[in-house]
């Protein structure tokens, strides 16, 4: 049975046209480079451009466009306005390879269908890889016929894309505490794989997330606004909260002993979103905070530089 909440009414905002007003980003920001193609000015910002990162497009035109999209790796991400202009945020999936990409821009208007191309550069980053053992209880939930639809019903929140954004400013951590050298390892349990996979429905044995290791009962607090699509158990991630920051930007908290939290639910920055623990295949007491954009894992700790 779907789980109450589940987000359709999210996703018919995608049918929403966005215009694209004359001058849609007054001025480019440090980081950003600047490529005229055609009618636009796309502007691109690859501080963050490495497997496992995010690449931050925005559209400048004097004539006004309709709804757009940034194509990296496979992955159509829609332009949506903030304010400061329309902006696309683009993941980098862990596995991208290295080197010179192409960012496609379509344009999807008066003029039909238009689409550009705009040299990128992947950076290069390495993550280490970790084993993980299990206790025998743990172990034996990977086999039941649970896990595999509930990483189903993940992935669908994951890829919600709520068109207003939700957070103000950089997230903050979630607890107070140093995150683990986590995301993106390539990760081996001593049990049969899938493990990582089953947790989201997504293709790839690394980790999705960061891992805090805090005593089970700390405050977990909301790195940012944001609406809650799903708090509940699920088999393998345990106590879970899945909370929707806006724009295609999706939080996700695993192994929780206890929330308050209930689907529809509205957070602010700061508020608790309960307490820590080991639910779920947890081997030990821990939190795991992952971020997904447009269904894409990325690196949790890059949303500290997120702007409005």
């Amino acid at each position: 049975m779907m789980p109450t909440g589940f987000p359709a009414i999210r996703r018919r905002a995608l049918m929403t046209v966005v215009v694209l007003a004359t001058c849609l980003a007054p001025s480019t920001f440090a980081d950003e480079i600047a490529h005229r193609v055609g009618r636009l000015v796309v502007l691109v910002d690859e501080g963050a451009a490495y497997p496992g990162g995010l690449v931050t497009v925005r559209l400048r035109s004097r004539l006004p466009l309709g709804t757009a999209y940034a194509i990296l790796e496979g992955h159509r991400c829609p332009f949506l306005s903030t304010t400061r202009g329309v902006r696309a945020l683009v993941p980098v999936p862990v596995d991208a390879t290295p080197g010179p990409a192409t960012l496609g821009v379509e344009v999807l208007g008066r003029r039909g269908r238009e689409r550009f191309a705009v040299p990128v550069a992947v950076a290069e980053k390495t993550y280490p890889p970790r084993s993980v053992s299990l206790p025998e209880v743990k172990k034996a939930m990977l086999s039941l016929p649970g896990g595999v639809r509930d990483g189903r019903v993940v992935q669908l929140y994951l890829r919600t894309v709520s068109p207003r954004q939700e957070w103000h400013g950089a997230f903050r951590p979630p607890v107070d505490a140093a995150p683990e050298a986590s995301f993106g390892c390539p990760q081996t349990y001593d049990a049969a794989p899938p493990v990582e996979a089953k947790t989201d429905a997504i293709w790839g044995e690394y980790h999705r997330g960061v891992d805090y290791l805090v005593p089970a009962g700390t405050t977990v607090s909301s790195p940012a606004s944001g609406t809650v699509l799903f708090s509940g158990p699920l088999l393998l991630t345990g106590e879970t909260v899945v909370l929707d920051h806006g724009q295609g930007v999706v939080s996700v908290f695993y192994h929780l002993a206890s929330t308050p939290l209930r689907t529809g639910d509205v957070v602010e920055a700061g508020q608790s979103l309960g307490q820590s623990g080991d639910s779920g295949i947890a081997a030990v007491p821990h939190l795991h905070w992952g971020v997904y954009v447009h269904g894409v894992a990325v690196d949790p700790r890059i949303t500290q530089s997120f702007a409005d």
